[in-house]
């Protein structure tokens, strides 16, 4: 059976060359195709024996891929991430998205190329993509904060439904009735903040709350998105102004708060405000931020255990506490 060495050499290109051949890399001469091509054919490969070769070739680097690495809870969760990679030996890469799939891709075709041993991905922007390296190179890939049902990907899953449900009924017992939401992707069933959604949608439901459209806001993620989302507000008449408002960043909160409080609006005594995340610099607004605390290191030390296991390292599972935690302070 053919092995990547052997194709190289017939082929007079070298062994990387041949690997970005069969991943499908842009960048290779006509001339170069031509003469792997012809080698491939002579020497009848298959396929499934050059991927077996390729996932047997280590290179102790390990990829991290988050939608934004300037959200400050992507860097908390990177340098977890890194400082515990790096105690096994592996070097690290972060790649951001900016919720693009092309980007995405791009880093997935590291595993395909053999720059990176493993992957953690703390965003997912197209499902179909990960699924199919993951099945070329199967449990070489962990999911962090998203889910992908296959035996192949391991996913660390936080109840993020509960979390948002038992922020909304705090805001509910503290006397709130008109709650508006703010949410980093689409207010959808599928994609981002799905569960926080229905959580949102399942709240007003249980509470017999009306579903207001204005009172919905998406594609939010920087404090610059919440100042602006403080003048949305600000704009609508009083009488239609929401009492309290759920968001899913702190940074979105951040913002808001902020500009709200230098429009007039007390906080909470006009709108309460709550946040997601529970950053460091959440306790120390002008108004404390109430917020839901993501244990960070806990879901470092999960990723890294499920992906080094399955990259063959006898480890002692952690088992880290990855309960999320409603933090109350003044904001709400």
């Amino acid at each position: 059976m053919a092995t990547i060495s052997e194709i190289a050499k017939r082929a007079g290109v070298g062994t990387t060359t041949v690997s970005r051949y069969l991943n499908h890399h842009p960048y290779i001469s006509a001339e170069k195709k031509a003469k792997i091509e012809a080698a491939i054919k002579a020497l009848d490969y298959t396929p499934s024996a050059i991927a077996t070769q390729l996932r047997h070739q280590t290179t102790n680097n390990i990829g991290v891929l988050v939608s934004r690495i300037t959200n400050p809870f992507f860097t908390a969760l990177f340098d977890a991430l890194e400082r515990q990679l790096h105690n096994y030996g592996y070097q690290v890469m972060v790649m951001q998205t900016y919720d693009d799939e092309h980007s995405e891709r791009a880093f997935l075709n590291q595993i395909k190329n053999k720059q990176m041993d493993g992957l953690i991905l703390a965003s997912v922007e197209n499902a179909t993509s990960v699924l199919q390296v993951a099945q070329e190179f199967p449990k070489r890939i962990v999911l962090l904060n998203e889910n992908i049902a296959d035996p192949n990907i391991r996913a660390i899953v936080l109840n993020h439904y509960q979390a948002t449900l038992d922020g909304l009924n705090y805001l509910y017992a503290k006397g709130c009735r008109r709650i508006a939401y703010a949410t980093g992707g689409d207010f959808s069933q599928k994609g981002h903040g799905q569960e926080r959604n229905n959580a949102y949608r399942d709240f007003l439901a249980q509470q017999h709350l009306p579903e207001n459209p204005d009172w919905i806001f998406q594609q939010q993620h920087t404090i610059a998105d919440g100042q602006q989302l403080a003048r949305q507000l600000q704009a609508l008449p009083k009488d239609r102004r929401p009492d309290a408002i759920f968001t899913n960043s702190d940074e979105i909160a951040m913002g808001l708060i902020g500009a709200l409080m230098k429009a007039g609006i007390r906080v909470p005594a006009d709108m309460a405000v709550m946040g997601y995340d529970d950053q460091p610099m959440a306790a120390y607004l002008e108004v404390p931020l109430t917020t839901i605390h993501q244990p960070i290191e806990e879901m470092a030390q999960a990723a890294v255990y499920q992906l080094l296991t399955c990259l063959g390292q006898t480890l002692t599972d952690p088992k880290p506490d990855l309960t999320l935690k409603l933090v109350p302070r003044s904001s709400a």
